[in-house]
C-alpha cells in the first residue's frame, strides 16, 4: 500500500531516485574501468607484435646472448602481465571465452615453439629463419582483435547505459512535475477556492478530502471550520443560550461546592459532617435512598456512619457490612465512580443468590469513593428503583465526596492533636508524680530499713507490737507505691485508632505478670471500633477493675470479654471473695474512690456500668448502646 503522509511519499521518490542514479552511475564507472583495462591489454598485446619482430632482427644480426634473454624475459613477463593483470594502471583482459582461448593458444606456441626456436638460435649461433614469425605474429593479431570486439561491447553498453541515464533523468521531471501538480498544487488550489468562497461568505463550503494525509488533515480542519462558521451564523441565538445555560450550570456547581465547603466546615464530628453531607445530596439528587459507610481495611469491614430512607435489613445485614461481599464494597475496590444496574439482562443462572439490595427494591446504585490525599476512607452509595437515574453529576458528587474526604480526615487529625495534647499533659502529670510522691515513697521505704535495722541492733524488736505497727508501715508504703506506679502506668497509656485490642492485650499481660493470676480474654469483634475517647474510657474502667482485683479480691481467675456487634459490652469476672453491693453508694464515704471514678467514666461516654458481686464471683459489665456508638 502506498504511503498516504506526503513527507514520507516524497522521502520514498528521492530516494528511489537516487538508487537508481547511482545504479547507473556505478554501472557506467565499471564499464569505463572495464574500457581502461582492455586498451591496456590491447596495447600491450600490440607491444609482443613488437617483440617479436625486434628479436628476430637481433637473431639475424647475432646480437649477445645476454641481449636475447633479456628481451625474452619482457616477452615472457608482457604474457604474465596479460594473463595476472596490472590493477595498478589498470590492465586486464576481458572475461571472454574467445580472448581466453586466443590467450591460451598464443602463450601455448610461444613456450612451446617460439620461444625454445629462439633460444636454439641465440646459443648454437645458427641461421635465422623467419618462417614461423608470420603465424606466430597471426595469434597476436587474433587476441587483440578479439579484445577488441569486447570492448566494442563494452562501449555499446556504456552509451547505452547513458542513454537511459538521460532517459531516466527525463521521465523523473515529469512523472514528478505531474505528482507534485496532483499531490500539492491541486490541493492547494482546492484550498485557495474554499479560502475565496469563505471570503465571499459562502459559509459551509466544503473541499475535497485529499488522500494525502497532511492536505487530508488540513482539508478536515478547513472543512470543520466552514461547518463551525456556518453553524456560528446559522445558530447564534441557540448557541448563546446554551453557553448561557452552561454558564448557570458551572455557578450552580460553584455554588454547591461552596455550600458543602461551608457546612463540612461546621461539623464538629465525622458523624455531624456525613448527615448533613447526605441529607443534602439527597435533597439534590432523585434517589430513593442514601448510605455513607467508612472503611476498615485492616478488618476488612464497612461501618455505617449515616443513613437515609435505608431498610433496616441493609443496615444491619451482615453481607453489607463485609468489604469483599458486599456489591458497593467490590465497586470500591475499583477505580473512579461505579454504577451497579443488577439484571440489566435477566440471570440465566436460577442458583445466583440475589442480592439484598436488589431484594429489597433497589435495582440501581451509584457508588462513589470518599478519599483524601489518595487514601480511601469510605463510600457514598446511592439507591434507586429504576435504571436511567445518571443526570450527568458524576463529577459534581465525585468533588464533593473528596471535599468530605477531606473533612473527615481533618477531623480525624484534629482528634489525634486533642488526643496527643493530653497525652502530653499526662505525662507531665505522670513525670510531677514521679518526682514528688515516688521518690518520697522511696525514701519513706529507705527510712523503714534503716529504722528496722536500727531496731534489732537495739533489741527494741523483741516487742511484737512494734514489730506489728513497723510491718503495717511497710505493707502500708509499699502498696502506696504499688498504687503511684501503676498511676504512672496508667497515664502514659496511649492508644490509636486501631490499637485498642494491643492495649487491652498489654494491660492484661501486665497484670498477669503482677499478679501471677490466671486472666483469660475474649473478643467477639464484629461490630465498628469504638472512637479514641469510648477507647480511653474503656481502658481506664478496665485498668480500675483490674487494680481492685489485685487488691481486694483475693482472685485466682479473671476472665475479661469482649462483644462487639451492634452494642459493645465489656464485662470482667472474677472468683474472688465478693463484696456486698448494697453499699456501693457508701463507697465514697469510706474511701472508695475507685468506683464512683469508674461510674463517672461510663456516665461520660454514656455508658451503662453494672456491678454485680457475691462471694466466689464478681462482674463488672459495660455497655456501650448502638445509639451511642459514634464513628470518626
Amino acid at each position: 500500500m502506498f504511503p498516504q503522509r506526503l513527507s514520507t511519499r516524497l522521502k520514498l521518490l528521492t530516494l528511489l531516485w537516487l538508487v537508481a542514479a547511482t545504479a547507473s552511475i556505478v554501472l557506467t564507472l565499471v564499464l569505463s574501468w572495464r574500457l581502461e583495462g582492455g586498451a591496456a591489454a590491447i596495447n600491450d598485446t600490440g607491444s609482443l607484435r613488437m617483440q617479436t619482430y625486434r628479436l628476430g632482427l637481433l637473431l639475424e644480426s647475432r646480437a649477445p646472448q645476454s641481449k636475447i634473454d633479456r628481451y625474452i624475459e619482457d616477452f615472457d613477463q608482457t604474457l604474465a602481465n596479460l594473463s595476472n593483470g596490472v590493477p595498478e594502471r589498470p590492465l586486464f583482459l576481458p572475461n571472454d571465452k574467445d580472448v581466453q582461448a586466443n590467450l591460451a593458444t598464443l602463450k601455448h606456441t610461444w613456450a612451446n615453439d617460439i620461444k625454445p626456436w629462439f633460444q636454439t638460435i641465440s646459443a648454437e649461433r645458427l641461421a635465422f629463419n623467419r618462417s614461423k614469425i608470420p603465424p606466430f605474429i597471426q595469434s597476436i593479431d587474433t587476441l587483440a582483435k578479439s579484445i577488441e570486439i569486447v570492448n566494442n561491447q563494452y562501449i555499446n553498453k556504456l552509451r547505452l547505459f547513458q542513454l537511459m541515464l538521460l532517459g531516466m533523468v527525463c521521465i523523473s521531471s515529469i512523472i514528478m512535475v505531474l505528482l507534485l501538480y496532483r499531490w500539492i498544487i491541486l490541493p492547494l488550489t482546492h484550498l485557495q477556492n474554499g479560502v475565496t468562497a469563505i471570503h465571499d461568505g459562502q459559509f459551509g463550503k466544503q473541499v475535497p478530502i485529499e488522500n494525502v494525509t497532511e492536505f487530508a488533515e488540513v482539508d478536515h480542519g478547513f472543512n470543520q471550520m466552514s461547518t463551525r462558521l456556518h453553524n456560528l451564523y446559522q445558530n447564534l441565538e441557540q448557541q448563546v443560550a446554551d453557553k448561557t445555560r452552561d454558564l448557570a450550570q458551572k455557578n450552580h456547581t460553584l455554588e454547591t461546592l461552596y455550600y458543602f465547603s461551608h457546612l463540612l466546615s461546621q461539623a464538629q464530628t465525622v458523624a455531624e459532617a456525613s448527615e448533613g453531607f447526605l441529607n443534602k445530596i439527597m435533597d439534590m439528587i432523585p434517589a430513593q435512598a442514601g448510605s455513607i459507610r467508612l472503611i476498615d481495611f485492616q478488618r476488612k469491614r464497612m461501618d455505617l456512619i449515616t443513613h437515609r430512607g435505608l431498610p433496616e435489613n441493609l443496615q444491619t445485614a451482615e453481607a453489607c457490612r463485609k468489604l469483599e461481599k458486599c456489591t458497593c464494597g467490590e465497586a470500591v475496590n475499583q477505580s473512579g465512580r461505579q454504577t451497579v444496574n443488577f439484571y440489566k439482562t435477566p440471570p440465566q443462572n436460577h442458583e445466583v443468590a440475589e442480592p439484598l439490595c436488589s431484594q429489597s427494591g433497589f435495582h440501581f446504585l451509584r457508588v462513589f469513593k470518599i478519599s483524601s490525599n489518595g487514601v480511601d476512607l469510605g463510600m457514598m452509595t446511592l439507591y434507586f428503583n429504576h435504571a436511567g437515574a445518571d443526570n450527568g453529576d458524576d463529577h459534581l458528587l465525585e468533588s464533593l465526596c473528596q471535599q468530605l474526604g477531606i473533612t473527615v480526615s481533618n477531623l480525624r487529625l484534629g482528634i489525634e492533636n486533642r488526643q496527643l495534647a493530653v497525652l502530653q499533659e499526662r505525662n507531665l502529670i505522670a513525670q510531677g508524680l514521679h518526682d514528688s510522691i515516688a521518690q518520697t515513697l522511696t525514701f519513706l521505704n529507705l527510712q523503714i530499713q534503716m529504722l528496722d535495722k536500727a531496731l534489732k541492733k537495739s533489741g527494741l524488736n523483741q516487742d511484737a507490737r512494734v514489730n506489728e505497727k513497723l510491718q503495717f508501715i511497710k505493707e502500708g508504703v509499699r502498696e502506696c507505691y504499688e498504687d503511684v506506679r501503676e498511676l504512672l502506668l496508667n497515664f502514659r497509656t496511649k492508644i490509636t485508632h486501631n490499637e485498642f485490642n494491643d492495649a487491652v492485650e498489654r494491660l492484661i499481660a501486665r497484670f498477669r505478670q503482677q499478679t501471677q493470676i490466671d486472666t483469660v480474654t475474649d473478643w467477639q469483634d464484629n461490630g465498628p471500633l469504638l472512637t479514641s475517647e469510648q477507647q480511653l474510657q474503656f481502658i481506664f474502667i478496665l485498668q480500675e477493675s483490674l487494680s481492685n482485683i489485685r487488691k481486694h479480691a483475693q482472685a485466682t481467675q479473671v476472665n475479661v470479654s469482649f462483644h462487639n456487634q451492634d452494642d459493645f459490652e465489656m464485662k470482667i469476672e472474677d472468683n474472688g471473695c465478693g463484696f456486698d453491693t448494697a453499699d456501693l453508694n457508701d463507697f465514697a464515704e469510706n474511701g472508695h474512690v475507685g468506683l464512683n471514678i469508674m461510674f463517672e467514666r461510663a456516665q461520660r461516654i454514656h455508658a451503662d456500668l453494672n456491678v454485680a458481686s457475691q462471694p466466689g464471683n464478681t462482674a463488672i459489665s459495660l455497655l456501650l448502646p448502638k445509639k451511642e456508638r459514634i464513628l470518626e
